[in-house]
């Protein structure tokens, strides 16, 4: 899809990271912007890919393949976003938060399977 089809948001929370996108609207069709949670466990990379004379694009790899259904342009599992330059700084912030909160879900997993085993 073009660089202006889609717009939304990315927003880390405390549980999951938010995406909120819309289409573009059309001449007779108005698009309700749609909202995509991902639990930080569901994401499998997150990065921010800046080559020179390109657009920055902030990409997300996921297992939950469902969840991008109703994202137009994404591929198996990834989606690709193209970063206004005023927004590149955040963009790499939030991949360091991401790898962050994906380290604590699994250590908060890690640590529920241990204990379950020393109760079994």
């Amino acid at each position: 899809m073009g660089l202006g089809a889609v717009t939304g948001k990315l927003t880390c929370l405390r549980d999951c990271v938010r995406l909120q996108f819309k289409e573009k609207d059309r001449a007779f069709r108005k698009n309700e912007t749609q909202t995509v949670d991902f639990e930080y466990n569901e994401i499998e990379n997150a990065e921010l890919i800046a080559k020179w004379f390109r657009p920055a694009q902030f990409v997300i790899e996921t297992r939950a393949l469902e969840k991008l259904d109703s994202f137009p342009g994404s591929q198996v599992g990834r989606i690709e976003m193209f970063i206004p330059r005023s927004s590149r700084d955040s963009a790499r912030k939030m991949i360091g938060l991401i790898d962050f909160q994906k380290s604590e879900s699994f250590l908060q997993d890690s640590e529920s399977r241990l204990e379950r085993d020393l109760e079994g």
